[in-house]
């Protein structure tokens, strides 16, 4: 049968076993241990002496039997000579009266038949059976047990065995009670003993376990944050040299704990201030903003913000919290009079003003909680090396602002001052844009009427004279004579041709239905005159057009536009066979997509312009740009082209055909 446990078992069995001996307390473990040790001690030396003491006095019982046996054999010799069985009776009497753990006693002769015994309810049946010894033998000792417990049975033969056998039964109740009663004084002596070793580790716990939950009790003031707590040092031990590394440990981590509140506290203001800075808005609200992040940061009850104007000249107040209003204007009045701000302009450093001079207008000044104002910092607002303002913050206390707290404040100072320069080259690249917008807008606009200009010269002067031609050719074919009609219907044709192509021309400079119809009806005739001039293979899908719903001119103009360049690059460089157009009107955006299975092209290479003036991908661009939209561009060699363009659209349907064009 197998009783080995697995190995999960025995490793879960293992684990509960360590956690329950190791779950009592430190006290209880010492004075377990030691009641143990005195316990174990105590009953192994008990077991011991009993053990060593029965076989001592079982043999000493023995050998005082084979005495009282060898005695018996003796002085029964003459009475079993001259056959007084009286004297025997008495001498058997007399040997068990006089010793008190004689069971019986009885005599044998020669034909071990029993001449006199001591029992008296009758000679045991299997007695003489039991114990048989030889004539050369001094004595015969045979135990056996009884219901009145170890009996050892001695014979002892007389005269050889010539004359019997003299035996007699011991038990071993005198061994027992001698035992006995030593194993009970071992076991008193054991208590006290046992006593007196609880005692000692009683003491022993509380030199040993006080130190101990003191340092227990501390550490877990420590765990919770109390940084403050030190154990004693109870001397020059163990204990006491672990207190001394206790205590230098918590020391350690109060001046760590010191140095990342202080770190904490600067990230945190700078983290504020600069998501204060980041957030778009104009630049006096950033920079209130900013000062609201510095005050919560460092809990802080007042300040102010001057920046100075772009030409460094003239300082104005852009942000004053915490302080009386009308103090404000005789702080910018001051700002670059000799008082500390001039001072930390000029070093481009931060200023303590502490007391504050008596010309200074924030002497008597009341914070929001009714305290005056006792010292205040002065800190440039910097940008590489150039300062662009400064910033103040005010205390109640006079010695508020120490080291640490300045150099942060220096630190806030060039965030600032990024961010002040970021907001203003900003504000100069979205008036540049804008002025590039306005530009672009002109361009366009100039260039769109330069086209219908010029559409409808081609279409009035040009078209009328090509008429006109024709009508000369036809008259004059009709008076000429027969041989030169051949040639004069060729010019008609030709002229025909030329009207035609004239008036194609003039359609794609500028074609009437976007004006009169709107964008879908103009795409799919231009769609339809793509197909007869480039004999190609073109797909319009038009939706979200609904009746005459229009939208805004340029969004209309600027689709139809880059929709045109593409189908022009397609015919002009991709060398495809078919083309697929998409335009979708959405509720936010017109979205269009041309797309081609032509050769493809290098995308990036023409959109950085290692390939110049051959798709016109910028112009598009531009085009979309300027009415907020976008265009995409995906190609490679071999695998066709498309371009994606999506509009922003207003939500305002423009109805009247009359609008467009303004």
């Amino acid at each position: 049968m197998n009783l080995t446990l697995p190995i999960s078992n025995q490793t879960n069995f293992i684990g509960s076993t360590r956690a329950w001996l190791l779950r009592p307390s430190v006290r209880a473990k010492i004075m377990g241990i030691v009641l143990g040790l005195v316990l174990l001690l105590g009953f192994g030396i008990i077991w011991q002496v009993r053990i060593s003491m029965t076989t001592a006095l079982t043999a000493r019982l023995q050998e005082r039997g084979v005495s009282i046996a060898r005695d018996l054999a003796a002085r029964s010799a003459d009475w079993i000579l001259i056959n007084n069985t009286y004297a025997l009776h008495e001498l058997v009497q007399d040997t068990l009266s006089n010793n008190s753990d004689l069971r019986y006693v009885f005599v044998l002769d020669a034909e071990g038949r029993v001449l006199v015994h001591s029992f008296a309810d009758g000679f045991p049946r299997n007695l003489l059976e039991q114990n048989q010894v030889a004539p050369t033998e001094r004595a015969h000792t045979v135990e056996f047990t009884t219901d009145e417990g170890i009996i050892h049975d001695i014979a002892v033969p007389i005269f050889e065995g010539r004359a019997g056998t003299a035996r007699i039964g011991l038990d071993e109740n005198s061994v027992q009670r001698a035992v006995n009663d030593l194993t009970w004084q071992m076991l008193l002596t054991t208590l006290v003993v046992s006593m007196l070793g609880i005692g000692a580790a009683y003491i022993l716990t509380l030199v040993l376990t006080r130190p101990i939950r003191t340092l227990v009790n501390a550490t877990q003031a420590v765990a919770q944050g109390d940084l403050s707590q030190r154990a004693p040092e109870w001397g020059d031990d163990e204990l006491g040299k672990l207190s001394r590394a206790f205590n230098q440990m918590v020391g350690d981590l109060a001046i760590g704990q010191a140095t990342m509140d202080k770190r904490h506290r600067e990230l945190s203001a700078l983290n504020a201030v600069a998501n204060a800075v980041n957030a778009p808005a104009p630049l006096n609200t950033v920079l209130d903003r900013a000062l609201h992040a510095v005050l919560g940061t460092l809990a802080l009850k007042g300040g102010w913000v001057f920046l100075f104007d772009r030409s460094g000249n003239e300082i104005q107040l852009t942000s004053w919290i915490g302080l009386p209003q009308e103090l404000a204007a005789q702080e910018v009045s001051t700002a670059l009079r000799g008082c500390p701000c001039t001072t930390a302009i000029r070093e481009q450093h931060a200023q303590i003003v502490a007391p504050l001079p008596s010309n200074c207008p924030l002497r008597h000044a009341r914070l929001q909680n009714a305290h005056a104002v006792a010292s205040h910092v002065t800190v440039p607002i910097l940008a590489r090396g150039r300062v662009l303002g400064v910033f103040g913050v005010v205390s109640d206390e006079p010695d508020a602002f120490q080291p640490d707290e300045v150099h942060l404040l220096e630190a806030i100072g060039q965030q600032l001052g990024s961010a002040v320069e970021n907001v203003r080259l900003w504000d100069d690249l979205r008036e540049k844009e804008r002025v590039r917008g306005q530009l672009l807008d002109k361009v366009i606009t100039a260039q769109e009427q330069e086209r219908k200009r010029i559409a409808r010269e081609l279409h009035d002067d040009t078209g009328q004279a090509i008429t006109s031609l024709m009508v000369g050719l036809r008259a004059v074919s009709d008076t000429c004579e027969p041989t030169t009609r051949p040639q004069l219907k060729a010019l008609r044709d030709i002229a025909a041709q030329s009207l035609d192509a004239v008036k194609r021309l003039a359609r794609e400079l500028r074609p009437p239905l976007l004006d009169d119809l709107g964008l879908a009806a103009a795409l799919e005739r231009y769609i339809t005159t793509y197909r007869q001039t480039y004999a190609l293979s073109v797909d319009l899908e038009l939706t979200g057009f609904r009746g005459d719903e229009r939208l805004a001119p340029e969004v209309e103009l600027t689709v139809y536009r880059i929709i045109q360049e593409a189908l022009t690059n397609v015919a002009k460089h991709a060398h495809a066979k078919n083309v697929s157009i998409v335009v979708e009107r959405k509720p936010l955006a017109l979205v269009a997509i041309v797309e081609d299975d032509g050769h493809g092209f290098d995308v990036r290479a023409i959109v950085e312009g290692r390939q110049e003036g051959r798709l016109g991908l910028a112009g598009m661009r531009e085009r979309a740009e300027l009415v907020g939209g976008r265009v995409q561009f995906e190609s490679a060699e071999r695998k066709g082209s498309s371009v994606f363009v999506e509009i922003p659209i207003q939500e305002q349907l423009y109805e009247s055909a009359n609008s467009i064009g303004r």
